[in-house]
Order: structure tokens, then C-alpha cells, then sequence
């Protein structure tokens, strides 16, 4: 668990203001309704086109099967008892995805729930290597965004990762999300690879993605640099 505070962050507390610690910490079953809403209301141009108005239950359903058995790779920012940011991260240890047409079809119905695995297939990043780790998800609530938390939720990804001996982290963006490609930029990834759908323009608004790529340091070769 990573505790920061306002006055880590890139926005300041103003004067007289209490400092708020925010909390970096894994997700427990308590969160999945609380990560499912911010995902969906964060990641809106993913979830509305595929999971429809209900999009934010559905995922609360299929977030509450994940976070009953760890490890689940769910983390999150929390700040005076709200969550405020999410991120998702597949490693090896992660269990394959098994139910998830069930738990979507309890909440949307078997047709949007055939289209919805169909879209977001696009978005799939395939098997992971070895050594790698990879961010599937990451959403940040509108009112705490550009006070750094993004970055310092990635950072405790990077020390997890590390830990369990992967050497590099990847996830795929959207061409057109400039924000989130710069903030990737300044964490240390880099393009390794492009990719270009038709339907995904489509459905998702953007003309493909890019696939960036990390390489991690473990603790031993950063005290033998």
C-alpha cells in the first residue's frame, strides 16, 4: 500500500486547505460497484458504444466476480473515501476470464452481450510473454485528474510488476488520446507497435491504437548502477 499526499501532487493544496492523503492500494471486493462506475463514466468512448447505458452495472458484475478471489490485478487510488482512479493489471497470475459472457448477459441481455465481446476483441492485446505485464485498464475520476495520481497509480504497477519479475509493462491507446500518450511518454514508454481497424473506427471513434512499451528496472540493478 503507497500513501501520497496533496503536496506530491502536480496541483498544490491551496492555502489554509487540510492536506488529503490519497491511498494506492490493491481493489477489495467492496470497491467493484464504486470501479465499475468510474471505469465506465472514465472510459466512456470504450463502454457506451458496447455496453450500451447499462454499461456501468455490467461492469460492476463482471469487477465483483474478479475481486472475490485474489489476485484479481485491480488496484485503485482512494482519497477520503471515495475512489478516485483504477487501473487493471495482467500478469501470469491472472486466471483466465471464465463466466464473462454470463455475468454481462445478467445485466444486458445475450444480443448486446454477443455485440459487446465482439467490439471490445478489437481491443485485445492477445497472450502475454513471460515477461511481461500489461495495462488493460486505467481511469481516473474527472475532478482528480492532472493532480498527478494517474502517474503515481502507474508507479505502484511498475513496483508490482517488478516484483513478481516481469521486465516490462505494455498497454495499448488510442491514437487520438494525446493526453494519455503524453502521460505514457513522460512515465517512460515508447511505441512499439501500431495498429489500424476499419469497424474500430466505427465503434470506438478512433482509427486505431498504439502499443507502448515500458522496460522496468528491478531494485538490484538500479543499486548496482
Amino acid at each position: 500500500m503507497t500513501r501520497i499526499s496533496d503536496e506530491h501532487n502536480v496541483s498544490a493544496p491551496t492555502p489554509g486547505r487540510q492536506s488529503i492523503t490519497t491511498v494506492i492500494r490493491p481493489a477489495t471486493y467492496a470497491d467493484a460497484e464504486a470501479v465499475g462506475v468510474l471505469l465506465a463514466s472514465a472510459l466512456e468512448a470504450k463502454y457506451r458504444p458496447t455496453l450500451g447505458r447499462r454499461a456501468a452495472a455490467a461492469l460492476t458484475n463482471v469487477i465483483r466476480d474478479e475481486l472475490r478471489t485474489p489476485p484479481h490485478g485491480y488496484w485503485v487510488a482512494e482519497r477520503g473515501g471515495s475512489i478516485i482512479a483504477a487501473a487493471h493489471l495482467a500478469t501470469a497470475e491472472d486466471a483466465p476470464a471464465v463466466g464473462l459472457a454470463q455475468r454481462l448477459s445478467q445485466i444486458i441481455g445475450w444480443t448486446r452481450t454477443i455485440w459487446a465481446l465482439s467490439a471490445l476483441s478489437i481491443l485485445a492485446h492477445g497472450p502475454l510473454e513471460d515477461d511481461e505485464a500489461y495495462i488493460g485498464e486505467l481511469a481516473v475520476a474527472a475532478h482528480a485528474r492532472r493532480q498527478g495520481v494517474a502517474a503515481t497509480l502507474m508507479g505502484q504497477l511498475d513496483v508490482h510488476a517488478t516484483a513478481l519479475g516481469k521486465t516490462r509493462l505494455t498497454l495499448w491507446v488510442t491514437h487520438d488520446n494525446a493526453p494519455a500518450r503524453a502521460l505514457y511518454a513522460d512515465l517512460g514508454f515508447s511505441e512499439r507497435a501500431r495498429r489500424t481497424w476499419r469497424v474500430g473506427r466505427l465503434v470506438f471513434g478512433s482509427p486505431g491504437a498504439l502499443l507502448m512499451e515500458k522496460r522496468l528496472i528491478a531494485s538490484a540493478e538500479v543499486s548496482d548502477a
